[in-house]
């Protein structure tokens, strides 16, 4: 299988994308580069992507007895640095050598329909990373104690995930019933009125850029949790900016995702049209109508920064994105502090019910 290894323009080591500087990098003659100048000396390989098909990829013919499974989902690539045949599994579009270590990109995985439209690179470093991450479990209190180390924050990687990006003109309207209420006393008696009005928003919205996971799997929640990303850090993909990182290539169609899109965008322009009702005591949507006048769909790949790691035989998910820094976790729970809170909090209530009883004797 087909590999891509940038190397540096001067000395012919690996090059990197550098969150911090925004630059291509090589550690081992510090050399940097802009996009632009990348463009220049390697631009025929992404101009390669643009004609080439996507092709089927081979598999290996003879596979041991109880691994048909693993190989139907993995093929070997060879390591443009050091020859080494490497496995893959079927979506990952970016790596690292295990051998040389140097990063790789999986060229025929982007290729043709899978070529990605538009790409955010890594804005947040891996070190502003790691020190989000520690802040973040710093405020769980009732972490394990010594969770984090040093080798839990090296198992978080960089990794570029597929997205859909929706661009859908809506028409719809909404129908709604409102109340205003107003109490007062009279004499011994009290007083409500109601008023009810019923209410009507209709108009256009144009959702830009909607982003949708274009990858089914265990990790498709997370990435849901770290959305939105800002469109201003869009650029043109180019294959460049994945040296480096870990890359991830789609896995569904746009059949696979319209019934998720269209109901989610009903549901955005239902709290759009909602949020334009104001000044009432109540309101309750009767109805709400949203149709499609024009939709487009592009495909990009977006940055997260990801960590799965096993606690005492149950897996664990943290994930945040690359370029604004939301994240979405899931953290053990130390069951002797929750019970040593839990002791407290009843020595606690105890003492306060004992005063209580005294004082009102």
């Amino acid at each position: 299988m087909e590999t891509v290894s940038y190397k540096c323009i001067n000395c012919g080591g690996p090059l990197q994308y550098n969150a911090e500087k925004q630059k291509f990098y090589c550690e081992f003659c510090r050399s940097e580069f802009t996009d632009e100048e990348l463009k220049k000396h390697f631009g025929a390989l992404d101009e390669k992507l643009e004609t080439t098909e996507s092709v089927s990829e081979e598999k290996a013919d003879d596979v041991p007895e109880g691994f048909e499974d693993f190989a139907s989902n993995t093929v070997m690539y060879t390591c443009q640095s050091c020859g080494a045949e490497i496995i893959a599994d079927k979506t990952t579009a970016a790596t690292f050598c295990v051998y040389c270590h140097n990063p790789v990109v999986l060229s025929n995985r982007l290729t043709g329909a899978f070529k990605p439209d538009k790409v955010i690179p890594f804005i947040i470093s891996e070190e502003e990373a790691q020190q989000r991450f520690f802040d973040f479990c710093g405020k769980k209190h009732f972490l394990p104690k010594n969770f984090i180390s040093d080798a839990q924050l090296d198992m978080m990687k960089g990794v570029y995930y597929p997205y859909w990006l929706v661009d859908s003109l809506k028409d719809g309207n909404l129908f709604a019933t409102a109340e205003k209420r107003r109490t007062w006393t009279e004499g011994d008696y009290e007083y409500t009125e109601t008023k009810i009005y019923k209410i009507s928003r209709a108009g256009k919205i144009d959702f830009k850029d909607f982003p949708h996971a274009a990858l089914n799997g265990e990790n498709s929640k997370a990435l849901k949790y770290v959305n939105p990303y800002d469109d201003k850090d869009f650029k043109k993909f180019t294959m460049a900016y994945l040296s480096g990182f870990l890359a991830e290539k789609r896995n569904t169609e746009r059949s696979d995702c319209q019934a998720d899109v269209d109901a989610e965008l009903r549901n955005y322009s239902e709290k759009i049209y909602r949020s334009t009702i104001k000044g009432y005591d109540s309101v309750r949507v009767d109805s709400c109508n949203v149709s499609t006048l024009k939709e487009s769909w592009q495909y990009a790949m977006l940055p997260v920064w990801m960590m799965t790691f096993n606690y005492q035989g149950k897996d664990y998910l943290y994930a945040m994105n690359g370029q604004t820094g939301k994240n979405y976790g899931e953290l053990p729970i130390s069951k002797g502090k929750l019970a040593a809170f839990g002791a407290i909090m009843f020595v606690l209530l105890a003492l306060i019910c004992l005063l209580g009883g005294y004082f009102l004797s």
